[in-house]
C-alpha cells in the first residue's frame, strides 16, 4: 500500500503543471478536478512568479498595465453626408486582483466581445454628429468627441461591472476621401489666384490715381507760375537731371552722360 501511494504522488507531481506570469500580468486558474471537488474559476488570481498547478488545471495569462485598442473607421458619413477615414484609440487597464472576475463575467476576449462594439457605436454616433471639415481641421471639435466618448465609455464599464479602468480616449487625424482633398485644394488655388488678380488691380488702380494726381499738381503749378508747354517740359528735365546727381553724389568713380543735348560726362566724387 506503501508503494502504491509513492508511485501516486510521484505521477501527481510528474503531471503538475507550472504558471509563470510576468510583473506586468495576472494569471487566472481554471480547476477541474479528476474525481471530487469543485471546479470552475479559483478566486485569487497568481501574480508574478512560478506557481504549480494541477495537471488537469489550466491558466489563463492577462496584462494588468495599460493597453490601447484601435479601432478603425473607414468611410464614415459625417453630418454633411461626406465619408471621412479615422482611428479611435482606447487605452484601458485590468484591475489588479480583479483578473478572475473578469474573466468569469467577460471571458478571455473581453474587450472583443463586450466593448469594442460599444466603443465604436459611440465614437460613430458622436463624430457624425459634425461636418467634414470640423472632423478635419478644428482640434475643439476632436477634443469635444474624445471628452463624450472618455465619459461615456466610463459609464459603461460601470454599468456592466466591467473591472477594467478607461484612462483614454484618442481620435486620430481625419482624413477625407482623395477627390474631396482634390477638390479643396483646386479651390484653395483658385481663391489664391482671385486674391492676387484683386491685389494687382487695387496696386494699379493706386498707380493710376497717383498718377493723375500728379498730372493735376503739374497742371495747376504750369498755370501759377505762367509756363507754357514748352518751358515747363525744359524745367522737368532739369529737375531730372538733378535728380541723377543727387542718387548718384555719395558714390565713388561715378560718370554721368547729362541729357537735354549736354554732351559732355565728368564724374562726380
Amino acid at each position: 500500500m506503501r508503494y502504491v501511494l509513492m508511485f501516486l504522488t510521484l505521477c501527481l507531481c510528474i503531471g503538475c503543471g507550472a504558471i509563470a506570469p510576468s510583473g506586468d500580468e495576472e494569471a487566472v486558474v481554471m480547476k477541474k478536478p479528476w474525481f471530487f471537488g469543485h471546479g470552475g474559476v479559483q478566486r485569487d488570481p497568481i501574480s508574478a512568479g512560478r506557481s504549480w498547478i494541477a495537471p488537469t488545471s489550466s491558466g489563463i495569462i492577462f496584462k494588468v498595465t495599460p493597453i490601447t485598442y484601435t479601432e478603425r473607421f473607414d468611410d464614415m458619413i459625417s453630418d454633411d453626408n461626406t465619408p471621412v477615414d479615422f482611428n479611435a484609440y482606447l487605452k484601458l487597464q485590468i484591475k489588479r486582483g480583479e483578473t478572475p472576475v473578469l474573466y468569469k463575467g467577460f471571458g478571455e476576449h473581453w474587450y472583443e466581445n463586450s466593448l469594442a462594439p460599444t466603443f465604436r457605436a459611440i465614437v460613430r454616433d458622436k463624430a457624425s454628429q459634425y461636418k467634414m471639415f470640423d472632423l478635419a481641421g478644428n482640434r475643439i471639435v476632436l477634443k469635444e468627441i474624445e471628452d463624450f466618448v472618455f465619459a461615456s465609455i466610463s459609464e459603461y464599464c460601470i454599468k456592466i461591472q466591467l473591472p477594467v479602468s478607461a484612462l483614454q480616449v484618442t481620435i486620430g487625424a481625419v482624413t477625407p476621401p482623395p477627390e474631396v482633398l482634390e477638390e479643396t485644394r483646386r479651390t484653395a488655388a483658385q481663391n489664391q489666384s482671385i486674391l492676387t488678380q484683386e491685389a494687382r488691380a487695387k496696386s494699379e488702380s493706386s498707380r493710376k490715381q497717383a498718377e493723375i494726381n500728379k498730372a493735376i499738381a503739374d497742371k495747376a503749378y504750369q498755370n501759377q507760375m505762367g509756363m507754357t508747354v514748352d518751358d515747363y517740359l525744359h524745367l522737368r528735365a532739369l529737375e531730372i537731371e538733378k535728380e541723377k546727381i543727387e542718387l548718384v553724389r555719395e558714390k565713388q568713380n561715378v560718370s554721368i552722360i547729362m541729357g537735354q543735348g549736354i554732351v559732355p560726362t565728368f564724374g562726380v566724387k
